[in-house]
């Protein structure tokens, strides 16, 4: 009785459907990241955190609210259910939540989550198929929905399959808990005994699991989080190195017509100092990103070397500065301040175009002098393009060491692409021999 004057009534029920008055604080600028927080922390207890993972249908919310109800004591008899989310559902089996929730801003931000004591893998009782998935697995337990009671045979036996880290009980059966998900639906006489049934259903698997939970020791997520900015840091860093390597090899390509073309039409030039030649210039400028999701159409660039330093930035906020990339006032991507770049819907992208060399020649140079700085603009062309290949191999080697399960795809995908690099500089077996001691990376990384 006295929750009722702290909510409101959604609908009469049976049970009665009420809205807890909550207080909101917002964690991010953006207002994108929230907390709701119903009754007073009390100073002396211990907090606890619980990460609920799951599909869309799979029943976060309802399981949400059915931990409110089991804390504030709420009966099958007292015909009230209290809800403490604004989701809303667009039809029987669908439902959307009305904010989307960054869970990388989540945990980064500096007022996120910096600790978790579990995280519960949300399944229906009748899923056979999970997808792959990374867990602290000690503290990841199973919220099986939808259940009828018995064995969830089906779930757990995906769970074997996919090998999902979980923790186990003395039997070496994953750790799971029931759920009907059934409570807020409108109780009948007629069906009052299979309501009951499912609301004990809950009840029990709560207390077996807040049980559970007082074991439980709280897993930091510092060294995870570190770890997880550092992998966002080398793999932006390997792809802009990547796009730099292609751009000074085009480059390079240029020059070396330039070069071609100097020789060829020496005697011309020499008689008549305004003898023009065409050549294919390769250029950027910025276009606008059309693929991807809309909140992360984003790229963070540098206006300064004119590098796409992190493409795909999911950070809500506009500027750089908050970007993954960003260390110590310095990117890591391409070493030049933080105020140089720009996170915007655009991303640099190389062109081609003809182009005639007449300005350049109808100066009064001698054409030694012509062919000498032609010949060190190629010679740093070339140096770039060495250091940018070793540094992504670098990067590329140092991803493999990082302590999270390593993405295989990505590696095998930029190695095929650096190795014929490597080899045609003849340092590939030297350096898979000795590592890259010594090398620096564009950036403090």
């Amino acid at each position: 009785n006295s929750t009722y004057p702290k909510s409101h009534e959604l609908s009469s029920g049976p049970p009665a459907l009420r809205r807890l008055h909550t207080q909101k604080f917002t964690l991010d600028e953006c207002d994108k990241i929230r907390r709701w927080t119903f009754g007073q922390k009390h100073p002396t207890k211990l907090n606890k955190t619980i990460l609920l993972v799951g599909e869309t249908g799979t029943g976060k919310t309802t399981l949400i609210n059915t931990m409110v109800n089991y804390y504030l004591g709420v009966k099958i008899e007292h015909n009230v259910w209290f809800e403490i989310t604004e989701e809303q559902k667009t039809g029987q089996t669908e439902s959307k939540t009305s904010e989307i929730t960054n869970l990388h801003r989540l945990f980064l931000h500096d007022t996120g989550v910096k600790s978790l004591d579990a995280v519960c893998l949300v399944l229906k009782a009748s899923q056979n198929r999970i997808s792959e998935i990374q867990h602290i697995g000690e503290n990841v337990v199973l919220f099986i929905t939808y259940s009828d009671g018995g064995p969830p045979k089906d779930v757990l036996e995906a769970v074997e399959k996919e090998k999902i880290p979980c923790c186990r009980d003395a039997e070496n059966e994953p750790v799971h808990f029931l759920f009907n998900n059934r409570q807020p639906e409108k109780h009948t006489a007629k069906y009052q005994r299979v309501f009951k049934s499912s609301w004990e259903m809950g009840e029990s698997s709560l207390e077996e699991f807040f049980e559970f939970l007082k074991l439980q020791q709280s897993k930091s997520l510092t060294l995870t989080l570190s770890v997880l900015r550092e992998r966002m840091q080398l793999e932006a860093c390997v792809q802009s190195l990547k796009e730099h390597i292609k751009f000074t090899e085009q480059k390079l390509i240029e020059l070396t017509m330039i070069q071609l073309a100097l020789q060829m039409y020496k005697e011309k030039i020499m008689m008549d100092e305004n003898f023009p030649f065409s050549i294919k210039k390769v250029y950027k400028k910025k276009v606008p990103i059309t693929r991807g999701l809309w909140f992360n159409r984003k790229v963070t660039a540098c206006s300064e070397c004119q590098e796409n330093c992190h493409l795909y930035c999911i950070m809500i906020a506009n500027s750089a500065r908050s970007c993954e990339v960003m260390k110590k006032d310095y990117c890591t991507a391409c070493g030049c301040y933080t105020s140089k770049h720009v996170r915007e819907g655009k991303k640099y992208k190389t062109f081609e175009k003809n182009e005639t060399h007449q300005e350049k020649l109808s100066k009064k140079e001698e054409m030694t002098n012509v062919e000498r700085s032609l010949k060190v603009l190629l010679d740093e062309n070339e140096k770039q393009q060495r250091n940018s290949v070793k540094n992504a191999y670098q990067a590329i080697i140092k991803l493999c060491d990082c302590a999270l399960k390593p993405d295989s795809a990505f590696t095998l995908r930029h190695l095929d692409f650096l190795i014929p690099r490597l080899e045609k500089a003849g340092e590939l077996e030297t350096r898979m021999g000795s590592g890259w001691v010594g090398l620096d990376f564009l950036g403090p990384i």
